[in-house]
């Protein structure tokens, strides 16, 4: 379902250039909600909330960006470089399974992953350079793919910066960056001369974090952008994206080490662990005005990624000399091609909006995992060479009739190939081809300006890993999904805002993905059900609140009935808080999240710990300065970021034991900044 608080403020929707740069709106506040109108049938209303949302929680990272998605929580645990674990709607969705992210058109989510499939690390991201972003729940858009099953974010970088800056931090556990964005090029409705304009912006991150072993973690981000109007119908884009990192991670610790005093709650048992990874990413965005109501978009991109992650999951489980420390890796590239056409039309006296897109995309692959010690090779234990194929093609029909009712219909058809060679053991290899005809329907009733309904129903798919695909048949390479969303918008004298769904998600296969043996577990078929509910209110003039509550009952539909619960698939949580949002001087929030109580194996006997966090910010501004004090953890609970449940086993213990193991998360932090604009 796209929520009903979302903005899409992308310059790829409008090939207009007058148009394009004026949607790059987040940094401008919205004071008051007398202009929002409750409604399904427009984007109007449900952009303005979207950007509510982003003004009303502070942002310090790319990762931050997801936190604004209601009900949805990121978990962190291989030392702040890798992909973050992503848990909405009942998922537990590893790294991005059943989540898509998007930035400016490319996807982030990458098959056949080292590390697990649809992996989607956003650390390329430059969180001051965001322009627009639109969130989804549920596979209601026929526009969206692979591994959107539970939703999707979708973010486009500035178009034309309001202004240049420059922005220094700096925090506890010897924690800096600095941050930039200088305008290069800026060109407007010159007589005789192409309206063209170009950035670039740079973010360089140090910490040693918060463990006993110093994460020694730095990250440099680098984007460039430049548009051009070749005339008062085309406009080309080009964007040139990437980070590189590398860093330590205290990985997870066994709760009964930590339990029994010999390991110190920030310690390590293999401080060997870290990692380091590179993506580039190239993009052509090419939009032509073909009428006054008709617009094409067109798109070519490349992605080069590489990557390298030592882990050590089990500690002396395998191999009770050496440990049983793995690394993987993977050298990938990525090809990818998208047309979208749409036109604004009528049908009798109502308006009917056509879409029709297609796209290619081709990942090559070569990736492999190694048994090593303290990073140094002991012996290759898988190598592979692989290629996945997506080509798509869909349709979406939205009829909008006099009297507040509105229906959208898509449908969308994929086609996968997969081919695998691998290099340790031939009798794996092969090639398949798998098909998904993915249909959508979505209704809205606007009752009033201050109340409306919608119902939506759909299917979706993730795929899987290509020696899943070649070896199990097309329904295992890309199982489906189906889900249905029934809700309403209402808002109440200027003053509160409030979004109620009840949703529904059923999916064919749960394939568990065992990182450190590579060996890939299908677990059955699974059902969730659940409600989200979301309040905005505006309490006085600069001063605001917000909740949203989230609750999931996620199921095995093939296991018995007490012996059904999903392992870590979250069941309720909740975010909220309190802020001072004035158009100048003085801006404070306040803010919680909670993650309830999770069953940690099918039976519910062993269940995670839940976790209350509060967080703080406080900024001023003086003219072209902005001064910021940011606190996390403000009344220091010790907790546990990422939590599992699974035996490993420890150099002076007989034989493996079943415990949970634990990242802590982290303890109280402070960190003040300085940004100067001009």
């Amino acid at each position: 379902m796209r929520i009903f608080y979302t903005v899409v403020l992308s310059a790829l929707a409008s090939p207009v250039w007058a148009q394009q740069s004026n949607t790059d709106t987040l940094s401008r506040k919205i004071l008051n909600l007398k202009a929002i109108d409750i409604t399904g049938s427009t984007d109007k209303s449900a952009h303005m909330l979207s950007k509510l949302d982003l003004q009303l929680q502070p942002v310090k990272s790319a990762q931050d960006l997801l936190r604004t998605v209601p009900g949805l929580f990121i978990a962190q645990h291989a030392g702040g470089g890798k992909a973050e674990q992503i848990l909405v709607r009942g998922i537990d969705n590893d790294h991005g399974t059943d989540f898509g992210i998007f930035v400016d058109g490319i996807p982030v989510n990458l098959p056949n992953h080292a590390h697990g499939q649809g992996y989607a690390d956003m650390h390329f991201l430059i969180p001051e350079v965001i322009g627009g972003a639109a969130y989804y729940k549920g596979p209601y858009e026929a526009s969206q793919g692979d591994f959107t099953n539970a939703g999707a974010a979708v973010y486009t970088s500035l178009f034309r910066p309001d202004n240049q800056f420059v922005k220094l931090e700096y925090g506890q556990f010897n924690t800096a960056r600095a941050a930039t964005m200088l305008r290069l090029l800026d060109k407007q409705q010159q007589p005789g001369t192409r309206d063209q304009n170009a950035y670039i912006a740079a973010d360089y991150t140090y910490t040693d974090s918060y463990f006993d072993n110093p994460q020694h973690f730095n990250r440099l981000n680098l984007l460039g952008r430049y548009n051009i109007a070749l005339n008062s119908n085309n406009t080309i884009s080009l964007i040139a994206s990437g980070f590189t990192s590398n860093w330590n991670a205290s990985g997870q610790v066994p709760l009964r080490a930590l339990e029994d005093g010999s390991l110190r709650r920030f310690g390590s048992i293999d401080p060997s662990e870290g990692g380091k990874t590179t993506r580039i990413n190239a993009n052509l965005l090419w939009d032509t005005r073909l009428s006054e109501r008709s617009s094409l978009h067109q798109q070519v991109y490349y992605v080069r990624n590489l990557f390298d992650l030592w882990s050590n999951f089990t500690f002396y489980k395998e191999d009770r000399v050496n440990g049983d420390e793995i690394r993987q890796w993977e050298k990938r590239d990525l090809f990818g091609y998208k047309n979208t056409w749409r036109h604004d039309g009528r049908l009798g006296k109502a308006t009917l909006q056509s879409e029709i897109g297609l796209g290619a995309r081709i990942d090559l692959v070569n990736l492999g995992r190694d048994h090593v010690k303290e990073r140094e090779l002991l012996s290759h234990e898988d190598s592979s060479r692989v290629a996945v194929a997506n080509y798509s093609l869909y349709f979406s029909e939205t009829l909008r009739l006099a009297g507040g009712w509105s229906f959208n219909v898509g449908l969308r058809n994929d086609v996968f190939t997969f081919n695998l060679h691998d290099r340790m053991d031939p009798s794996n290899n092969g090639n398949s081809v798998a098909y998904r005809l993915s249909p959508k329907i979505n209704i809205y009733y606007d009752l009033s300006p201050s109340l409306a309904f919608f119902a939506k129903t759909g299917m979706g798919f993730h795929s899987n890993y290509a020696n899943v695909a070649i070896r199990s048949g097309q329904e295992s390479a890309v199982p489906r999904s189906y889900g249905a969303d029934l809700g309403a918008n209402f808002k109440l004298n200027s003053k509160l805002l409030l979004t109620a769904t009840w949703w529904w998600l059923q999916s064919d296969a749960e394939f568990r993905f065992i990182a450190d043996d590579g060996s890939y577990e299908n677990i059955g078929r699974a059902t969730r059900t659940g409600v989200d509910i979301a309040l905005r209110y505006h309490i006085w003039k600069p001063l605001w609140a917000d909740v949203n509550l989230n609750y999931a009952h996620p199921r095995l539909m093939d296991a018995p009935a007490k012996e059904n619960h999903i392992p870590f698939a979250p069941v309720f949580t909740s975010t909220g808080g309190v802020s001072w949002q004035a158009t100048k001087g003085w801006n404070a929030g306040i803010r919680y999240r909670y993650m309830g109580k999770r069953a940690a194996i099918e039976d519910n006997s062993v269940q995670s710990a839940a976790y209350f966090l509060t967080d703080a910010v406080v900024k001023y501004q003086w003219r072209r300065f902005e001064f910021g004090l940011s606190a996390e953890n403000i009344f220091k609970e010790k907790w546990a970021e990422a939590q599992f449940y699974d035996e490993s086993q420890l150099k002076d213990e007989k034989a493996p034991v079943m415990d949970f193991h634990i990242t802590p998360g982290t303890p109280f932090c402070l960190r003040g900044s300085i940004t100067v604009k001009f």
